[in-house]
């Protein structure tokens, strides 16, 4: 009787202890059966918070990556030197046979140049040996009337420089240059040969004295000529000589003179201001060879300008006159003068590449005769007149 009795409490106890634990277990997993053959149910593992995304290109506003580079090559990237003025006006472009100044452009990239990094991080500037290959055409019109004059000239030249010992950044630029000008007229007596040529040797200098002010400085000596007549008035010496005082960063005043040694002008006054206010706009007002130009748009890593202009054209030459006219095959010394009202655009690239296109308007035109005095001056007519050239 007490086994039975000791047995009942062992078996209440027993039920006390471990009853609600098993009914816990089967109310949580209601699939698992007592019976043999059922598979152990699998406990789902907990989710575990992931971690913040540090890859900085994961972030969608930082753009995409750039393209693998090895880890042992340090960026080469040239830290931007700001000029605390404005670089000269037509720094490294020659002057144009048949122009005052030069028919590229007054405020532009450096021209010749370029940058080098060394070992330590500096960064050197050097200059280009050859700094510039060039090539224009010039086409005015002309047809049969008797005081029409058409020409067509074709220019090629080459620009090298050669460093300054004091001042590498300022070279002085050696061009030596040749032009074919070919005349179509005047029949009203003008008896202009055919063709005449210029063979020139230019140098430029634009030293940098302060920072507030330089010099434009120019000299330009060679021979033009038909090659029939040449004689001591063949070889002719041009020059130009402008100071600039730096005013402010976007503004200078330019003061000087220009010696063209032709038959009716001498010696030219010049002068006037530069200002360029912006990125975006450019005004060269310097007389006699004024230039406004304005931004127009970019087309890669061109930038592209559109621009008016005003000119004070011509030349000089000896020429030995038409035999069957009225100088009877004289020789002589002629001058050719003209104003010129240009539109033009203009482009420009990092790789220093230049090139341009305008049409004018050519009026005040004249021919001056310099020995024969048959005529003393030959007015024409108002033209048109087409040009384009690269450089590179």
């Amino acid at each position: 009787m007490f086994r039975r009795m000791f047995l009942f409490l062992l078996a209440v106890i027993s039920w006390a202890i471990f009853g609600e634990s098993l009914v816990a277990q089967r109310v949580q997993f209601p699939s698992a059966a007592p019976s043999y053959g059922t598979p152990t149910p699998v406990i789902p593992p907990t989710p575990v918070p992931s971690l913040p995304n540090f890859d900085p290109y994961g972030n969608p506003l930082l753009g995409t990556p750039p393209p693998d580079v090895p880890y042992n090559l340090a960026p080469n990237v040239t830290p931007p030197i700001t000029p605390q003025f404005a670089p000269p006006a037509t720094p490294g472009v020659p002057q144009q046979g048949g122009s005052l100044f030069p028919s590229g452009l007054p405020y532009q990239w450096e021209s010749g140049a370029y940058q080098y990094q060394n070992s330590d991080g500096s960064v050197a500037r050097l200059q280009r040996f050859l700094q510039e290959i060039s090539f224009e055409q010039t086409w005015i019109w002309g047809d049969s009337d008797p005081e029409t004059l058409g020409i067509n000239r074709t220019e090629l030249a080459v620009t090298f420089g050669v460093p300054i010992f004091y001042n590498p950044d300022t070279p002085l630029l050696i061009t030596p240059g040749f032009a074919f000008n070919w005349f179509d007229g005047p029949s009203a007596g003008g008896d202009l040969p055919p063709r005449v040529y210029d063979a020139y040797v230019d140098g430029a200098w634009h030293p940098r004295l302060t920072d507030w002010f330089h010099a434009d400085l120019g000299l330009r000596t060679g021979v033009w000529t038909d090659f029939n007549e040449l004689n001591s008035d063949s070889i002719r010496i041009l020059g130009r000589g402008l100071g600039v005082l730096a005013i402010s960063p976007q503004f200078d005043v330019l003061v000087g003179v220009w010696y063209l040694d032709r038959n009716r002008i001498k010696l030219l006054p010049a002068g006037g201001v530069h200002w360029h206010p912006s990125s975006e706009w450019d005004a060269y007002l310097v007389f006699p060879n004024p230039k406004i130009r304005k931004r127009s748009i970019n087309v890669g890593s061109s930038q592209w300008w559109v621009y008016v202009a005003g000119e004070y054209g011509g030349g000089r030459w000896t020429v030995e006159r038409d035999p069957a006219g009225v100088a009877a095959g004289a020789p002589d010394d002629i001058d050719y003068n003209d104003i010129r009202i240009l539109f033009g655009f203009e482009w420009e690239t990092q790789t220093q590449a230049r090139g341009h296109f305008e049409v004018g308007y050519v009026f005040d035109r004249e021919i001056v005769y310099g020995k024969t005095v048959l005529p003393p001056k030959l007015k024409l007519d108002d033209s048109i007149m087409l040009r384009a050239g690269v450089s590179f």
